[in-house]
């Protein structure tokens, strides 16, 4: 039911959603849930707030309270609980949350206007409410220009209900405690306009310009955690964390994917023989051409489809979703080549104004390959790797610079 959903209100690049979008529409939802409960707190405050104030109105004047200034916003903060109760309830069936986050924002900005407008218009003390939702959509927000969306519409919805109240279109309602002449006083509006709007703006600026901040450097950070500071491709904590996500998608909308386990020939020989920084350019090497080969995903956000990973020491790993066992072994094979064709070239290039003696001409870069597909060669983490990981084995064992798929479990 839930799936269904997600493809009816959302798009995604195709019937059966990749890891990837999975991840980023659940951080979505993540995100979108806590724009519900802030506004949930948000609603709380005002609540509170309400009652503080008809306890003092009931006091002194509550006699200059019409019924429709007591109606009308309680009516607004009503129709406000409806609608977060039923985001609430049914946020889990949408996807593409950026949208529905914005006109969540909208009905906040209508309904601070509309508790701008019951308070006083033009001399109430609520506009500062659009200070607190140009934030929340600074910090909760998909995208840096969410702010910048939620100031500009704070400014102009201002703008308009003092231009409704001060033309009578809208009667200006008079509270107790204020001087209602200021209602209809031209300067004054203007003024109160212009300072409501340049801080909206100057609000949304620093939201921004920090959530730009927060978020550049989280991605520095996470990319420094799930990536291998030698290589460049994805660490042995990351292959673990995304095979495990592909094995359940793999699981929940019947699909297959491949494991690729590579192994660089004779690496101990090469590091021991030229040294440990040359064994590192060539692991580097390895590398490049191996992300080079995979599938790769242009749009926005982008993406690796096929997920390369140093698995350990001189060992690569691949996830390559979508792919059956013929298919991956024709990657492996084009893998395999390439790096004879370049890896050799590419530690020699490196080397040349460093070791000016080799001569790598005629020396190759080999690599032995296993292949294992899901369900077909394991139906489980362990049971997948342990079968790419022999068929590796088999590979050196049959003579190296070559490719060999799992067998079929017994």
């Amino acid at each position: 039911m839930i799936d269904e959903k997600i493809k009816k209100y959302t798009y995604l690049s195709s019937d059966i959603p990749t890891t990837e979008e999975l991840e980023r529409v659940k951080e979505a939802r993540e995100r979108v849930l806590l724009v519900i409960k802030t506004r949930w707190v948000l609603l709380g405050i005002f609540l509170l707030y309400g009652l503080y104030a008809i306890i003092f109105y009931s006091r002194q004047g509550a006699h200059q309270l019409s019924p429709v200034l007591k109606a009308v916003p309680v009516a607004a903060f009503l129709v406000a609980v409806a609608y977060n109760a039923w985001y609430h309830y049914s946020y889990r069936w949408f996807a593409k949350i950026r949208r529905l986050n914005l006109i969540q924002l909208l009905f906040d900005l209508l309904f601070v206007t509309v508790i701008v407008h019951f308070s006083g218009g033009a001399i109430s003390w609520f506009w500062a409410m659009y200070f607190v939702l140009i934030l929340e959509a600074a910090f909760l927000g998909e995208s840096i220009y969410d702010p910048w969306a939620v100031g500009i519409g704070a400014s102009l919805l201002y703008g308009a209900l003092l231009t409704a109240e001060f033309y009578g279109v809208i009667p200006p309602i008079e509270m107790p405690y204020e001087n209602n002449a200021l209602q209809q006083n031209f300067n004054y509006e203007m003024l109160k306009w212009a300072w409501v709007s340049v801080m909206s703006i100057i609000v949304a600026g620093i939201g921004s310009f920090m959530m730009r901040r927060i978020k550049t450097q989280e991605e520095e950070l996470r990319r420094m955690v799930i990536t291998d500071s030698l290589t460049g491709v994805y660490n042995r904590g990351y292959f673990f964390l995304r095979l495990n996500s592909e094995l359940q998608r793999a699981k929940r909308y019947g699909r297959t994917f491949s494991l690729l386990i590579l192994d660089v020939d004779n690496f101990k020989k090469f590091n021991d023989t030229y040294g440990h920084l040359t064994g590192d350019f060539l692991l580097k090497g390895v590398a490049e051409v191996i992300r080079k080969n995979l599938r790769r995903s242009e749009g926005y956000p982008k993406y690796d489809v096929d997920v390369p990973c140093r698995y350990g020491g001189e060992e690569f790993a691949i996830i390559l979703p979508e792919s059956t066992t013929a298919e991956s072994s024709l990657t492996a094979e084009q893998l395999r080549e390439k790096i004879r064709a370049k890896g050799a070239v590419f530690v020699a290039e490196k080397l040349r104004r460093e070791i000016e003696s080799f001569d790598f001409d005629g020396k190759t870069v080999t690599v032995s390959i296993g292949v294992a597909t899901f369900p077909e060669h394991g139906a489980t983490m362990e049971k997948l790797i342990k079968a790419a990981d022999d068929a590796m084995y088999t590979a050196k064992k049959q003579g190296k610079n070559r490719v060999v798929i799992a067998s079929r479990p017994e």
